[in-house]
């Protein structure tokens, strides 16, 4: 496609990217792992690229791609607001991922077209959460971390990562993070367009969180997520 992504995009995507697996590793390290231990925090913040950027880029990218099959001009756009925002809050270990999203320009896209293009990103971040877990399974990959001793999530233990868990367990938020039905989030059309894709996908990858081990708490976290979302949403879109 000759067209396919625009200059302006990557530039976009690509300080998406670095914020959001900045923010990432400041949640797992906190500052004071950055100041005390910086060559950690640094592979870390690789790990979090390879991970987590690549199911940030394939998510964004799955929503481009739809939504240009269904004849709609379609761009990544930077949510300044949204990166400040989840580079603050990530100083309190919150995990908030909204550095920026795909824009829709159509007059012709329905209420179930948009709904579909919505819930491609989420649906990748499942299959690539799979493909993380074979990799584990084919050829796991540990590192050690010091700011992780007293860790136990996210593919975590003891101060040890298991980098393609980690990089499956990551996916699975970032998909239930963006099915929370707050715009400019993808639940938002999802939930709009059908309730029941929205209830299947939603409490299907909240069910294979806490089967992957990340337990009740993680459930309990969602759910504060989708009332600061909703808070935040309503603040700046009102």
């Amino acid at each position: 496609m000759k067209n396919l992504i625009e200059m302006e995009e990557i530039e976009q995507i690509a300080i998406s990217v670095l914020a959001i697996s900045f923010a990432f590793t400041v949640v797992f390290s906190s500052i004071g792992g950055l100041i005390r231990y910086p060559g950690e925090f640094f592979v870390f913040m690789i790990m979090s690229l390879v991970t987590i950027g690549s199911g940030f880029i394939l998510h964004e990218m799955s929503h481009k791609l739809v939504a240009m099959y269904y004849g709609a001009y379609a761009r990544f756009r930077m949510w300044t607001r949204g990166i400040l925002f989840m580079l603050f809050v990530s100083l309190f270990g919150v995990l908030f991922a909204a550095p920026g999203a795909v824009y829709i320009y159509s007059s012709n896209i329905t209420r179930r077209e948009n709904g579909i293009i919505s819930i491609a990103g989420p649906v990748i971040n499942l299959l690539l959460a799979l493909f993380f877990v074979l990799l584990h399974l084919i050829y796991p990959i540990r590192i050690y971390f010091t700011f992780l001793q007293e860790g136990g999530i996210f593919g975590t233990s003891g101060g040890v990562v298991s980098v393609w868990l980690f990089g499956a367990l990551i996916n699975i938020i970032l998909g239930i993070f963006n099915m929370i039905p707050a715009f400019p989030l993808d639940g938002s059309k999802v939930y709009m367009w059908s309730k029941t894709a929205w209830f299947a996908m939603t409490f299907g990858m909240l069910g294979i969180g806490y089967a992957m081990g990340l337990g009740l708490g993680f459930i309990v976290a969602w759910i504060f997520l989708l009332l600061l979302a909703l808070f935040f949403s309503k603040m700046f879109f009102g």
